[in-house]
């Protein structure tokens, strides 16, 4: 099995601490950290981590996008992105203060030519059946409008198994193309039924249902410190609680959550046991300030508790 994870908007992230941020003033920083960024890009980092192949496909621009490529590889990472020479790939200043306020100045990606697309899809076109395809993040304001179902349809065609980890329009529209995984977080169902939260766990379960009868085949929801709800295929329904501790930051929890559930599915080859990684991955993101380590990852394991069925 390859694990192939697709990021159409990767960024250059720069991590700024301040002891409090003033705005209209002149603030001076220390230097800052700068990390490969994307949904995609962080699946690859922590599964790299996790001593899982993979492959990190996208489309970057740029210097800063040939800077995205560096840190990647300088981890580890398998990477094979299409690379721009007009424009660049976006920046994303992460603002972060010691009482645990997070400020996200997220830039704009570049325009993407259609021949660009081509090339991305050509190297999606030799995957099978056994293979799963991780399509997660924000679609570019400059990509082609046709761009999308493209992509959706080519995967489509090599039989490979999709985890779609989109949020609004762009994770319905990729519903009829029946993916095997969709990672909502509670936010997200929120908005797409357009509902008022919280939600409790069985309203949470009631809405993962509807995704469910639309096209996804497994529907695993993140509900941050609270745990995650799996909706199987089978129609079972397990829910998995939260690991104790401080969180520190909530960026890239969502697609730790991600890389641990397809780590535990490689290692156990069952749901439930994909589940409980999950849990321990997105919990070993949340208390630290960046993505977690494949042995922090293992080393928060033992503390999640078992699933247990709705």
């Amino acid at each position: 099995m390859m694990i192939v994870t697709v990021t159409l908007n990767p960024a250059l992230d720069q991590q700024i601490s301040l002891e409090r941020l003033v705005p209209g003033t002149i603030q001076w920083y220390s230097q800052g950290a700068f990390l490969p960024g994307g949904k995609g890009v962080n699946v690859s980092r922590l599964l790299t981590s996790l001593g899982v192949e993979n492959r990190a496909l996208g489309i970057a621009a740029g210097f800063t996008g040939r800077e995205i490529l560096r840190l990647l590889e300088k981890e580890g990472c398998k990477t094979d992105f299409v690379l721009l020479e007009q424009g660049t790939s976006r920046i994303n200043v992460k603002l972060r203060t010691p009482q645990g306020e997070e400020t996200a100045l997220n830039g704009a990606g570049p325009q993407i030519p259609q021949e660009a697309v081509g090339q991305l899809l050509g190297k999606l076109a030799g995957l099978t059946g056994e293979d799963l395809v991780v399509l997660s993040g924000s679609l570019p304001q400059g990509l082609p409008e046709i761009a999308y179902p493209q992509l959706l349809e080519t995967v489509r065609r090599t039989g490979a198994r999709l985890v779609a980890d989109m949020a609004g329009d762009a994770l319905l529209a990729a519903l009829p193309y029946h993916p095997y995984l969709i990672k909502p977080n509670e936010e997200e169902l929120e908005e797409i039924f357009s509902l008022e939260g919280p939600l409790t766990v069985l309203e949470v379960k009631e809405y993962a249902g509807q995704l469910q009868r639309m096209g996804a085949r497994n529907v695993v929801v993140s509900l941050g410190a609270k745990g995650a709800l799996l909706l199987e295929e089978g129609g079972r329904c397990l829910f998995c609680h939260g690991v104790r501790g401080k969180a520190v930051s909530t960026v890239g929890a969502g697609d730790s959550l991600v890389a641990g559930f397809l780590y535990g599915l490689g290692l156990h080859g069952t749901l439930e046991g994909a589940l409980k990684w999950g849990v321990a991955a997105g919990a070993a993101t949340a208390f630290q300030e960046d993505l977690a380590t494949g042995d922090q990852v293992k080393a928060r394991f033992p503390a999640v508790g078992n699933p247990y069925i709705l």
